[in-house]
């Protein structure tokens, strides 16, 4: 569409169709004040803080021309009263008029009238420094009150509105951004209005109160002080704060966020502005997730196990008894006999160190970022190929676009993308949302589908084979961009609509719907979440096979959107803490094992060391103590004494993330540089840190090396059985002390941009912003747009590009036989379902997020309940061939029958329970 004209002021602006007088005045650098209004909300026109002059041409009702005047200019008829600039729609050769004596005396009233009720307390208000209402009442408010001080109505306040966000009631002025954040944007009508007149309020509608995981994002966008959080109320002055840049730890996400420091202080974290990534907003657990930082249960000092006890030491010691110890396995085993886990909550560069430790100086293949339990998810390689293509923006998509969502809880696994989500189908695209249970996308859903657990991979080849059957694949795009069609027809012909139809119970004609919508959008984004890496190779595959048959991959607005696990768990494949891959997703000569099979050459006594950083194998899994206990050499590397720390040799203490600075990539494969904010606590050092001491050391043991690094391009020598069953020691790499020399994440990040392909562009230096000033900018804030986000000036991050974006690439049509899970009449498979608020070691230190927290419980669906004879509130046990586990029952119309759904909770051992994937169980009650 042409963009319209207009003038404001006198200066002529073209903006496009649709825009607002409020944002067309911006656009010329005019400044209409606004309380109400905000860019990323309907507009209301409640507060008429915006009122302005508007006038259009006058029309000639005959020829429908606008009639000129002597000039040969249209006439402008002004409109008898003031008009609200936030809902007038801008038309061409309208006049505005922002700063007439009418409009200003219209302000002065807007002002004066909220200043009625409003408590004269800046210097104790916790939006002092940062308020609207503060600088539109200098810019635009009378200079003396008329109303006299007594006559000012109090209430009682601060009134919590939730275990997270308290509520001044004098302070409010009723804009109703809160109430329309979390209707429109959240999906949570948790918030609304009460009474009438001087008493009208702001309450909370649900029961828990203010119940949504965006409850701090009302506290950015409020005007005024009325929205307070309890974390920051009388804990300092926004000048008094330093805000520091920085990426959440908590999600794939990747947020932006800056850390508000106070000396060595967090006082608060809020969200910095990224319209690729979160926008303004952020989830309630990064926001308030923070303390664990500060957790009094932090490792501080490393130690070392002396007499079966763990006791402190130096770092020096523990680095060359470390390294003494490591080069001992070497020499004795070979690499093969040593493994690594580090996990996808380390930063990339961290991540680089621990695979070249790994590879280059000890010699070993064996690498992964998983815990090793019985249901560990498949590594994701389909984003590599066909992830959301470079320069897709999630904010801007919308009609034209499916989103299909298959085995995810955006809600729980990554909060943010349910607000992205739900912003493409609020723009009018079609969002389809397929799980084995109910999730908060559904009600947003254009299309919900519900198969039983163990049919995911079945219900996604019956969309194959409705694509197929309906002739709805793109055939040019399919004959020169991919292979083996034929094969995959001959493959799905068991899979036929109509079979998996009745076989899932998902009705032939929603198939046939879902699939016409995914081949005829011009945008498909799909969405695969922890559900759907428990069901495998076989679902990945199909949903892979989905985007090539339809074209949408290479495209930008298209491909595959994977919800991983942790904040850097992309990070962690691309830099190829894998057994199968090395960084950059090259391929390795040799293979090694996987996290699971680590644990049983331990348990076999194949295995003699490893190294865990920032993972949990015994807290995941019980079931891996014992084969832990039997290695002769366990080095854990993390910021608390988890359950695998416990029976460590060696315990590294590392930085919070808030102490040292480097780069996550995020689920979309955006490389984003994170700061430190503070020194680390007391004696622990960042990870990179303690990798590159380390690895200087075993340099320095071994000055002299052979042959080439393990797996990368050569295949090291595995050598003889030597008498005691020891191997001779294996050719290793030449590795100078010189190329574990690093000063700062500076040098680490340069070798990865050199040797690490896809992150080519994902320099520090091409990662910052080329233009601005960090920090608040009163100045350059509009003021509708004030709040406490903060404007980005650190750079928005860089993505890598995909195999798809190659257009000379053709991609094979594969095809994996899915098994359904097998089970004994009478056992119920349990689902562990995916929770924010899992009371992990990220929430430690986090009071005022544990009443978020479930109470452990097992959900059962009604018909199994009234079979079993159990009821709510029951004590019952859950039983599988490997151990049991006890907890409260709850009768859950929400579960599907057969299934068993448990949280995914900390404090719930799952791992003692679980047999695989899916683990059948057998339930009774436990009599009292």
């Amino acid at each position: 569409m042409p963009d319209i004209k207009l003038t404001i002021d006198g200066v002529e602006v073209s903006v496009p169709q649709g825009t607002g007088v409020v944002e067309a005045a911006l656009e010329a650098g005019i400044e209409i004040p606004v309380f109400c209004h905000h860019p990323k909300l309907p507009p209301v026109g409640m507060c008429r803080m915006c009122l302005v002059e508007v006038g259009t041409p006058k029309m000639d009702p005959a020829t429908r021309q606008p009639v000129l005047d002597e000039n040969g200019k249209p006439v402008i008829a002004m409109m008898p009263r003031l008009q609200t600039g936030c809902t007038t729609p801008v038309s061409n050769g309208m006049v505005v008029k922002t700063n007439t004596a009418e409009v200003e005396f219209a302000r002065k009233g807007v002002i004066e009238m909220l200043l009625t009720s409003h408590p004269l307390d800046c210097p104790v208000c916790i939006k002092g420094g940062e308020c609207p209402l503060q600088n539109l009442t200098m810019g635009y408010g009378p200079g003396v009150t008329r109303f006299d001080y007594e006559d000012k109505v109090h209430f009682e306040k601060p009134v919590p509105l939730g275990p997270l966000i308290d509520l001044d009631r004098e302070r409010c002025i009723l804009c109703s951004r809160c109430v329309r954040f979390e209707d429109e944007i959240a999906g949570d009508s948790v918030l609304g209005f009460a009474n009438r007149g001087r008493a009208w309020m702001i309450q909370s509608k649900s029961n828990p109160p203010f119940n949504s995981k965006f409850s701090g994002n009302t506290v950015d966008i409020c005007p005024v002080g009325a929205l307070m959080s309890h974390d920051f109320r009388f804990a300092g002055r926004v000048w008094e704060v330093k805000p520091v840049p920085s990426i959440c730890p908590h999600c794939p996400v990747g947020c932006n966020i800056t850390l508000d420091m106070r000396y060595r202080d967090i006082k608060r974290v809020q969200p910095r502005v990224n319209e690729w990534v979160n926008e303004i907003w952020l989830c309630d657990r990064g926001r308030y997730g923070f303390h664990f930082a500060d957790s009094p249960k932090r490792i501080t000092k490393p130690m070392v196990r002396r007499g079966g006890n763990l006791i402190e030491t130096t770092w020096q010691e523990a680095l060359e008894e470390i390294a003494q110890q490591l080069y001992g396995v070497v020499e004795g085993y070979g690499g093969d006999a040593i493994g690594g886990l580090a996990g996808g909550r380390l930063a990339n560069e961290d991540l680089y160190l621990f695979q070249k430790l790994f590879r280059e100086v000890l010699q070993s293949p064996h690498l992964d970022s998983r815990n090793g339990t019985l249901d560990e998810p498949e590594h994701d390689d389909l984003a590599y190929a066909f992830g959301v293509t470079s320069g897709t923006d999630l904010g801007k998509l919308g009609k034209g676009t499916t989103v299909l969502v298959v085995g995810a809880d955006p809600e729980e696994e990554a909060p943010v993308y349910l607000l992205r989500l739900r912003g493409i189908k609020r723009r009018g695209g079609d969002l389809i949302v397929a799980n084995g249970r109910p999730t908060k996308l559904d009600a947003a859903a254009t299309n919900t589908v519900r198969y039983s657990y163990g049919q995911e991979a079945h219900f996604v080849l019956g969309l194959l084979s409705a694509i197929l059957e309906g002739g709805l694949e793109k055939r040019e795009f399919v004959s020169s961009r991919t292979k083996n069609l034929e094969t995959l027809r001959t493959a799905l012909q068991p899979y036929s609509v109509n079979n998996v139809a009745q076989q899932t119970g998902v009705a032939a004609e929603s198939l046939q719907a879902i699939a016409k919508s995914v081949a005829g959008a011009e945008n498909l984004i799909i969405v695969y979440g922890r559900e759907a890496f428990a069901a495998g190779t076989p679902l990945l595959q199909a949903l892979g096979n989905i985007a090539l048959l339809t074209g949408h991959v290479g495209r930008e607005g298209n491909g595959v959107l994977p919800i991983l696990r942790y904040n850097n768990s992309r990070g962690a494949l691309d830099m190829g803490v894998r057994p199968s891959k090395g960084p950059g997703y090259t391929n390795l000569t040799k293979s090694g094992m996987t996290a699971r099979q680590m644990i049983q050459a331990a348990a076999n006594g194949k295995l003699h060391a490893l190294y865990v950083a920032g993972l949990d194998p015994v807290g995941a899994n019980p079931q891996a103590l014992a084969p832990l206990k039997k290695l002769g050499l366990l080095i854990v590397q993390d910021l608390f004494m988890t359950p695998t720390a416990e029976i460590a040799d060696f315990v590294l203490p590392a930085s919070a993330f808030a102490e040292r600075d480097g780069t996550y990539t995020n689920a979309e494969r955006r490389v984003q540089r994170f700061r430190a904010a503070r020194n680390s606590l007391g004696e622990s050092r960042p990870d990179w840190q303690i990798l590159s001491a380390l690895g200087r050391t075993l340099a320095n043991m071994v000055p002299v090396f052979e042959g080439a690094a393990v797996g990368v391009g050569a295949t090291a020598s595995s050598g003889k059985n030597q008498p005691g069953g020891k191997k001779k020691n294996a050719a290793r790499t030449a590795t100078p002390q010189s190329s574990w020399t690093y000063r700062s994440t500076d040098d680490v990040n340069a070798e990865i941009v050199e040797r690490v392909a896809i992150y080519k562009n994902a320099s520090f230096a091409k990662l910052k912003a080329t233009s601005g000033v960090w920090g608040r900018q009163a100045v350059a804030d509009p003021v509708f747009y004030d709040g406490t986000s903060y404007e980005n000036t650190e750079g928005f991050g860089v993505q890598w590009p995909t195999l798809a974006e190659q257009g000379n690439l053709a991609f094979d049509l594969v095809f994996s036989q899915p098994v359904a899970p097998q089970r004994r009449e009478g056992e119920l498979l349990v689902i562990a379902a995916p929770r924010l608020y899992d009371g992990g070691t990220l929430m430690q230190n986090a009071d005022s997020l544990s009443y978020w927290v479930p109470q452990p419980y097992v959900g059962i669906a009604r018909a199994d309940a009234a079979r079993l004879g159990i009821s709510s509130g029951n004590r019952v046990r859950l039983s599988s061939s490997v151990g049991a586990v006890e907890l409260e029952a709850k009768v859950d119309g929400a579960v599907g029958e057969g299934t068993l759904l448990v949280p995914d909770l900390a404090e719930i051992p799952l791992g003692s329970l679980r047999t695989g994937v899916l683990t059948p169980v057998k339930i009774e009650k436990v009599e009292a």
